[in-house]
This record gives C-alpha cells, structure tokens and sequence, in this order.
C-alpha cells in the first residue's frame, strides 16, 4: 500500500492520458459513450482521492465532483430537451473542480522540501488538468456564445452531441495549451479570445515556474545533503 501511494501520481498520469486518448474520438468508438463516460467519472474520483488530503478541501471538492458526474451519467437516461442544462453543469462544475485540483497540486509543490520523481509527475497531473479546465470553459462559451470558434467543414458537425464538442475542447485546449497553434481551430470573438490568449500565457508560465521551483528544490536538497554528510 505504501508503494503504491509513492507511485500515485504515475498512477493518475497513466489514466489522464487515457482518457484523454478515448475523448479524442468523437464517437467514442474505443468503448462507446456509455462505458467512455463511466470511464472519466472513475477518473475523475481518482484525481479527487490522489489529490485532496485535507478535510476541508475533501469537503468542497467531493460535492463539486459529485454534482458534475451526476449531470455526466444522467445526460444518458435523461430526455433531448433538458441536455442542454445538463451539458452546461457538467462543464461548469468541471471547470471548478479541475482548477481547484490544479492549485492544490501547485500549493503541494511549492511547499515540499524534497522533490521526488512521483512531485514530477504530480506537476504534468496538474498540466493535462489545466488543459481539461480550460476546455470545459470553452465548451461553456460556445455554449452562451455559439459561433465562438471557427472549424473546419469535416469537424463543425462535431459541435451538435456532448462528446464531439469534448474531443474539439480538449484538442484545441491543448494546442493552446502547448502554444503549438495548429490553426485549425479558432476563436473568433470574445471571451473566447481572450481565454485562448490567457490559456497561452497560463502554460508558459506554468512550465517555467514549476520548472523553476522544482529544480531549486532539488539544490536545495542537495545542499541540505551535502551539509549532513559534511
């Protein structure tokens, strides 16, 4: 149990990207709607028990996460009319719940005193779930503001059921994310705008302070090290 609580981080990576993988088709032809969603509500309470140690934030995030896969898993029983409501909800409480997962990674990280491989792992936990944050926050524009983005022919049909709309979010969060800017997807008017411009600047700067911040432990470390030996 020990071991697997030191290895927990590689454990919630390997999930996040493959949930990432199965979210990337439109038509979830990996395992279906059904099981692929069920799939990121396990997910998702592993983020919850990997990251949340605290009471208090165990209080706040298991409502918030609870809220949002009830709103996931009804989309499937529920009928046409009330998807809509159901759709912004999830995304809604999605967009808390991973950017309160993300500052208590980064709250961890600036306060550990020594710097393991599973604190690096944690830091791209914490990446791929910004990523994840800022694409339901996008869904959430199209949403109050549709015609946001510009896509190409093939993939505009995609904006019509929950998961095309998840596969383009997450795709083109990422690309921002990453500042790779393929081009294939753009916002054209704002808030959409200025959150891909945010987005951007949020994953240079998260690169660049995290990295920063655990290589001036790892010195530190180091040093404390050499001083006890010496």
């Amino acid at each position: 149990m020990g071991r697997l609580k030191e290895r927990r981080h590689l454990l919630l990576l390997v999930a996040l990207v493959a949930v990432l993988i199965i979210q990337s088709f439109a038509h979830r032809l990996l395992l279906g709607p059904v099981a692929s969603d069920a799939m990121v509500a396990v997910v998702m309470t592993g983020v919850f028990f990997v990251v949340f140690e605290r009471p208090r934030e165990r209080l706040l995030a298991v409502a918030t996460l609870a809220a949002a896969l009830a709103a996931l898993l009804a989309h499937h029983a529920l009928p046409a009319g009330v998807q809509e409501g159901l759709r912004i909800a999830y995304h809604a409480l999605l967009v808390l719940f991973q950017a309160f997962a993300v500052a208590v990674i980064l709250r961890d990280i600036f306060q550990a005193k020594a710097v393991r491989a599973d604190d690096v792992l944690g830091a791209v936990c914490g990446y791929l779930l910004a990523a994840g944050a800022w694409s339901s926050l996008y869904a959430l524009t199209e949403a109050f503001a549709p015609g946001s983005f510009t896509l190409p022919a093939g993939l505009a049909g995609q904006l019509d059921t929950w998961q095309g709309r998840t596969a383009l979010f997450d795709y083109f969060s990422l690309v921002t994310l990453t500042t790779m800017g393929y081009g294939d997807i753009s916002p054209v008017r704002p808030p959409a705008t200025a959150f891909a411009t945010l987005e951007a600047v949020f994953g240079q700067f998260y690169i660049a302070v995290i990295v920063a911040q655990l290589v001036g432990a790892r010195l530190s470390q180091s040093a404390d090290r050499r001083r006890a030996d010496g």
